[in-house]
C-alpha cells in the first residue's frame, strides 16, 4: 500500500511525456512538410553556344612603332634663334627652313674671303699674261694659285657652316611640339623638335627570343594596341641574322599602314609558335577554376518532376587559348552544346538554372 502513490506519479509523469512527445513528432512533420514545400535552390543565367573554331598558339611580344619619315630637329651648331618659320603642329613642306640661327659675322667673313679671292684670281690672270712675255718667274704664279685654292677652300668650309646655320625639312611632314622662343640661345646638339612625315606607313620593329618562332622576310604577324584591340596584319620586311648576346634574340621588322598609331607607341605583336588547332570557344566568362582545373557548365534538360527544366552539370575542360575573349577549349563538350554564360560564377554541378535572355540579364 505504501508504494502505490510512487506508481500513480510515475504512470502519470509517463503520460505527460508521452503528450508531449506526441506534440513535438507533430510539430516537427509540419515543419518538415512546410520545408518540403520549398523549392529546391536554383540560379538566373543566361546561356551561349559551343562553337566550333580554329586556334593557333600564339605568343604576344612587346613592339615599338616607328615611321620610316621620322627626324628629330637639333641644332648643328650654336648660335641664336632668328627664324622659327612655322609653328608647332604645323606642317612643313620639304626644302622649307625649320629653324635659322644668326649667322651674319659668318657671311661676313666669306664677303672678306670672296673680295680676296677676286683680287687673287685677277693678279693670277695678269700674271699668267706676263709669264707668256718671260716677265714673272713661275714661283710666283706658283704661289697665287696655291693662295687661290686656299681662299676657295676657306669659302667652301664656311659654305658648310652657313649650311648647318639654317636647318630645312628633308620631306613633307608635321611639325612636333617646341619651346624656344626667338632670340634663344641653341647650343650645339641641343633638340628644337621632331618632324613625322605625312605617310600612313608604319615600321613596327620588335625582338623574337631564340627558341620560340622562326619569322622569315614575307611572313605575317598580327598588330594589337596595348589593350589587345586589334589594329591589323603586317608583314615581314627584315629580319636580323644575328642574335643579341645579352637577351638572346633577334631583331624583326615590320610594316603596316595604320596612320593612327604615333612614332615611339608601344605595341602588341602576336606571333604563331605552332600548327593551327581544331577546337571549341566558348564565351571567356563561361570559364571557371577551381583547384582541380578549369571547367564549364553545360545547361541539360533536368528530370520529370524537378522544379526547374534545365540543370547544370560541372564539365572539365583543357585551355588552349584566348582571343577576343573567348576561350579556346578541349574536353568532353560537342559544338552546339549551350554552356552557362553570364552567371556562371554562381553555380554548382548539378544545380538547377533559370535560363534568361540577355537582355532580360541587362
Amino acid at each position: 500500500m505504501r508504494n502505490h502513490p510512487w506508481i500513480l506519479t510515475g504512470i502519470i509523469c509517463l503520460s505527460v511525456t508521452a503528450a508531449l512527445s506526441g506534440i513535438k513528432f507533430l510539430q516537427i512533420s509540419k515543419a518538415m512538410a512546410f520545408m518540403e514545400s520549398f523549392p529546391p535552390p536554383s540560379e538566373s543565367i543566361t546561356v551561349a553556344a559551343v562553337s566550333g573554331d580554329v586556334w593557333e598558339p600564339t605568343r604576344l611580344l612587346s613592339g615599338t612603332v616607328r615611321s620610316p619619315e621620322h627626324l628629330v630637329i637639333s641644332a648643328e651648331m650654336a648660335g641664336r634663334v632668328v627664324e622659327l618659320p612655322y609653328q608647332s603642329g604645323d606642317v612643313v613642306p620639304a626644302g622649307e627652313p625649320i629653324l635659322v640661327l644668326f649667322d651674319d659675322d659668318l657671311e661676313a667673313q666669306r664677303t672678306a674671303l670672296e673680295a680676296d679671292l677676286a683680287l687673287v684670281d685677277t693678279q693670277l690672270r695678269r700674271n699668267r699674261t706676263l709669264e707668256a712675255d718671260s716677265l714673272i718667274s713661275q714661283d710666283q704664279l706658283d704661289t697665287l694659285k696655291a693662295r687661290s685654292l686656299s681662299l676657295k677652300a676657306q669659302i667652301a668650309v664656311l659654305d658648310a657652316r652657313l649650311s648647318r646655320m639654317t636647318v630645312r625639312a628633308p620631306f613633307t611632314g608635321s611639325l612636333g611640339i617646341y619651346a624656344q622662343r626667338l632670340g634663344d640661345l641653341m647650343r650645339f646638339g641641343e633638340v628644337l623638335t621632331t618632324l613625322t612625315g605625312l605617310s600612313p606607313l608604319r615600321w613596327i620593329d620588335f625582338k623574337v627570343p631564340q627558341g620560340l618562332a622562326e619569322l622569315h622576310v614575307g611572313d605575317r604577324v598580327q598588330i594589337r594596341d596595348i589593350a589587345g584591340v586589334v589594329i591589323g596584319e603586317a608583314g615581314i620586311i627584315a629580319v636580323s641574322d644575328a642574335f643579341s648576346e645579352g637577351t638572346r634574340t633577334y631583331d624583326v621588322r615590320a610594316q603596316l599602314e595604320a596612320g593612327e598609331l604615333k612614332h615611339g607607341a608601344l605595341v602588341q605583336v602576336a606571333v604563331a609558335t605552332g600548327p593551327s588547332e581544331n577546337l571549341m570557344s566558348v564565351p571567356a566568362r563561361s570559364v571557371r577554376w577551381d583547384p582541380e582545373g578549369a571547367h564549364t557548365f553545360v545547361v541539360v534538360e533536368s528530370d520529370t518532376g524537378d522544379h526547374l527544366p534545365h540543370r547544370a552539370l560541372l564539365k572539365r575542360v583543357e585551355v588552349r587559348g584566348e582571343r577576343d575573349n573567348r576561350f579556346f577549349i578541349r574536353g568532353d563538350l560537342q559544338v552546339g552544346d549551350e554552356v552557362a554564360d553570364q552567371g556562371a560564377f554562381k553555380l554548382k554541378d548539378g544545380i538547377l538554372v533559370n535560363i534568361q535572355s540577355a537582355a532580360t540579364r541587362g
